[in-house]
């Protein structure tokens, strides 16, 4: 059975049978309308034309055969998509038609004679109404959801009643059924494969590209081409693409500063021994700790974006007062009047957020201080303002990745790893934030993290 699961999950196969199956509905719903009364009416009159001398001579039998005879002579003409039956009088909504009329004994032959001094009378029957009339009339059964009844008057004053279903399909001969079942079965396999054929080439050259893609190498983009469904696939594979190269290049960042920093650790270590080859744990206990700094904050570097603490209700203006407070130096804080915004968040990431962008205006603003929360019309801005000597606008988004910190006076020397602005975007982004940095007209700098409207709660 595995290989028909196997066969099941191609796509060509797939859109066969789906192709196939829709043909199939729209045979039997064409089957079905040909059967109703609506679209059978304009078949009725050439029925009546191809049916005439067989009824002319249906009635001249029944009149001319003893009474315990016509039995078989009904059922002999009844089967498939005629019936016939006698009733004592005419039944239902039976009426005059004198088009039907000039059909049914428009014949020269002189059975066809017989009927032109007749009431003939007749009634077009949808699926409920016929069955319903053969039930009461004793006809048989007769294959067809739709049916023209002609109901005539014999000499005795008996009515004879026959029901005629023009657009009977199932009382073909068997072989053109099968023929025809071959045909479908055909056309809907050509068109499964042509429409696969149109939709699997993209696909396949989509599949080719992605098959590029390596651990250290994003490769180049996919081609946009083909549907417009695929041409959105690929377009967002060229974006995860970008991504991915993004996280592959910040890797490369990330482990090659890692491999510089320890190294220069372990070299002032080796610098640091005697002759005899030793070295006190005084002496290697700041190189030791900054190390263990840098590996603090590569992990919180990784956890930023994916914070696993528990969610709680945070009320920002608060939170902020609170960790402006808790900060070992001065903070001028500035509030909105009202006290509403809370959000759902960490409250221990939230607060490294705070923290990273408070200490980095306290290494680089000139020792002032302000922390601001405005109110605007789509949220709350939390901005963190210093004044010091500020940055080149080009270097506004690039100290966000890992090590990169821009001029002189925010040089290794005067701080730590590099990743403190990182690590706050990402929690950022994890809460649904969204933090920039700017250059204040009057000087300085002034971190700034929106928290949109759609985050309160």
């Amino acid at each position: 059975m595995a290989w028909l699961k196997r066969a099941f999950s191609s796509l060509i196969v797939r859109i066969t049978g789906l192709t196939l199956a829709a043909l199939m509905m729209v045979v039997a719903a064409l089957f079905f309308l040909m059967q109703t009364e609506l679209l059978t009416q304009a078949l009725y009159p050439r029925a009546l034309t191809d049916n005439a001398e067989n009824i002319a001579e249906l009635v001249w039998l029944v009149e001319t055969s003893p009474d315990d005879t016509r039995p078989f002579i009904l059922s002999a003409y009844g089967g498939g998509y005629r019936s016939a039956a006698i009733s004592n009088d005419f039944a239902g909504e039976l009426r005059s038609h004198a088009g039907l009329r000039t059909r049914l004994v428009m014949s020269e032959s002189e059975v066809a004679w017989r009927l032109r001094d007749r009431d003939i009378r007749f009634e077009a029957l949808g699926l409920a109404r016929l069955q319903s009339r053969l039930k009461e009339t004793g006809g048989n059964p007769i294959v067809g959801t739709a049916a023209l009844q002609i109901a005539i008057e014999l000499e005795d004053r008996r009515i004879l009643n026959i029901w005629l279903a023009p657009a009977q399909t199932l009382g073909r001969r068997p072989i053109a059924l099968i023929a025809a079942g071959f045909v479908l079965v055909f056309l809907a396999t050509a068109l499964g494969l042509a429409i696969a054929s149109v939709t699997l080439g993209p696909i396949r050259r989509l599949e080719q590209d992605a098959a590029r893609v390596e651990l250290g190498d994003a490769g180049p983009g996919v081609s946009e081409t083909g549907p417009s469904e695929l041409r959105r696939v690929s377009a967002a594979l060229n974006r995860m693409r970008e991504r991915l190269n993004g996280l592959i290049q910040e890797r490369e960042q990330i482990v090659a500063a890692i491999a510089h920093d320890v190294r220069t650790g372990i070299t002032r270590i080796r610098l640091r021994m005697d002759e005899r080859g030793e070295v006190s744990a005084d002496e290697i206990e700041a190189d030791v700790a900054q190390m263990e700094a840098l590996i603090t904050d590569m992990l919180a570097y990784a956890r930023a974006q994916s914070p696993t603490g528990p969610q709680e209700l945070v009320r920002l203006e608060k939170f902020i007062r609170d960790v402006a407070d808790a900060a070992p130096h001065p903070i001028d804080v500035c509030l909105p009047p009202d006290d509403d915004f809370i959000i759902v968040g960490d409250p221990v990431a939230l607060r490294r957020l705070f923290e990273n962008l408070i200490e980095n205006a306290r290494r680089y603003g000139g020792g002032e201080i302000t922390v601001r929360v405005d109110a605007t019309h789509d949220g709350r801005d939390v901005r963190i303002e210093d004044n010091g000597p500020g940055l080149p606008d080009d270097q506004l988004e690039t100290v966000f990745q890992p090590f990169q910190r821009g001029e002189n006076s925010r040089s290794r020397a005067t701080g730590g790893a590099g990743l403190g602005l990182g690590i706050a975007r990402g929690i950022a982004k994890a809460h649904g934030a969204a933090l920039r940095i700017e250059n204040r007209p009057e000087g300085g700098l002034v971190a700034i993290v929106h928290f949109p409207k759609n985050l309160r709660t």
